[in-house]
């Protein structure tokens, strides 16, 4: 006598298709979230953001950039702002070599905006100590800074583990690039940041 097993291969079938479906969800639930992670980064701490922080950096650390009124913003607000590449180098002396290297380098560099505050984002010093003001709050409020400057910002860590190199500070910086030479090329933008010994 002769079996049908039809009903078999159909439960079977079923089975199978419902095991591979599962799968496949599981790995594109999992897998989509890196996809933007992967395309934040294209614009977030890249090489040539990284590169241009960097000389940001080295023009805070020189002893004619006048930091007094930086460290006062900091202090009242938890950062200081410059909304242009052209004010932050105007904090050195008028006619200084340091000045026209700045605007030099920032113009190449494609300096849109700059911010310095402390070394954690957290607005601690230390970690037993309270807050003063929290960076992350503060900028969040403020209309001027770009949305996506305030998206990078919210991506941060708070660096809670303190600098090898003691550092007190931090400088964030917006680049302003454009995609291609065309006329109808559109404007984007990169972040960078770095800490500063001052």
């Amino acid at each position: 006598m002769k079996k049908n097993n039809k009903g078999f291969v159909l439960v079977e079938t079923l089975v199978v298709t419902v095991f591979v479906a599962a799968v496949f969800s599981v790995i594109y639930i999992n897998f989509y979230p890196l996809i933007g992670e992967y395309e934040r980064r294209d614009f977030y701490d890249d090489l040539d953001s990284k590169y241009g922080a960097y000389w940001v950096k080295v023009f805070l650390q020189r002893s004619n950039f006048s930091f007094a009124s930086s460290n006062t913003g900091i202090t009242s607000r938890g950062y200081y702002y410059w909304d242009s590449a052209n004010n932050f180098c105007e904090e050195f002396p008028d006619g200084s070599s340091d000045r026209s290297f700045c605007f030099t380098m920032t113009d190449r560099l494609h300096v849109k905006s700059i911010i310095v505050t402390r070394y954690r984002l957290d607005g601690k010093e230390t970690a037993t100590e309270a807050p003063t003001i929290n960076f992350k709050q503060q900028v969040m409020t403020n209309t001027t800074i770009h949305e996506e400057f305030q998206s990078y910002i919210e991506f941060l860590p708070n660096y809670v583990v303190p600098s090898l190199n003691r550092a007190k500070y931090r400088v964030l910086v917006e680049f302003e690039r454009v995609a291609d030479s065309s006329e109808d090329a559109k404007t984007y933008y990169t972040y960078a940041n770095m800490e500063v010994v001052r």
